[in-house]
């Protein structure tokens, strides 16, 4: 179906509707493969629709609409993800919502699993990233005191946080825990 966002009417609601007709269903997967959440996605796709009704007029200066929605998408739902590692409200709430649409409520409940596999993922990290994690988490040590321990700068410390926090999100992925959920996991523990 061809949408023409080129006339004064682009910014109507019938060619809205076409828009979200046409984009709905595979913004939506595309937010499911990044999320892995249905609950997210939802949430994602909702607010991805309101900025495009919001920014409708715009829409017709969009040259490529395609990469324009799925950039949003993207955007969106890799800050809410973010969001989600930060806020405590935010990551009840997508618990909550992994919960009931998982068959493995019993596994997610049970902190001593979820420690357990954390532990075996802190000792595969590569040996600088588990240092700097370990003085984090266990000493609590923030950056400007690890970076003074270290001798090593406080960009260098952030980022073997990050590359230990994503490898052990990875490894809590591959042993069957939703990105999402594993992603709050990997920053709550040892935090």
């Amino acid at each position: 179906m061809v949408i023409d966002l080129s006339s004064e009417q682009a910014g109507d609601e019938s060619s809205f509707r076409k828009l979200f007709e046409t984009y709905a269903k595979r913004v939506h997967e595309y937010i499911y493969f990044i999320t892995k959440s249905e609950y997210l996605t939802e949430e994602v796709t909702q607010e991805l629709f309101l900025i495009l009704w919001r920014k409708r007029k715009d829409l017709r200066v969009v040259e490529n609409i395609d990469g324009y929605i799925f950039r949003i998408a993207r955007n969106l739902a890799i800050g809410l993800l973010k969001r989600a590692a930060l806020d405590s409200k935010l990551a009840a709430e997508l618990y909550k919502h992994s919960a009931k649409e998982s068959d493995q409520i019993e596994e997610l409940m049970g902190e001593r699993t979820v420690q357990q596999l954390i532990e075996k993922a802190v000792l595969e990290l590569p040996a600088q990233p588990r240092k700097i994690y370990l003085l984090s988490r266990r000493e609590n040590m923030n950056v400007d005191e690890i970076a003074a321990a270290t001798g090593l700068s406080r960009n260098t410390i952030k980022n073997h946080l990050q590359k230990a926090l994503n490898d052990i999100r990875d490894y809590l992925v591959r042993n069957g825990y939703r990105l999402a959920l594993a992603s709050l996991l990997a920053r709550k523990f040892f935090w």
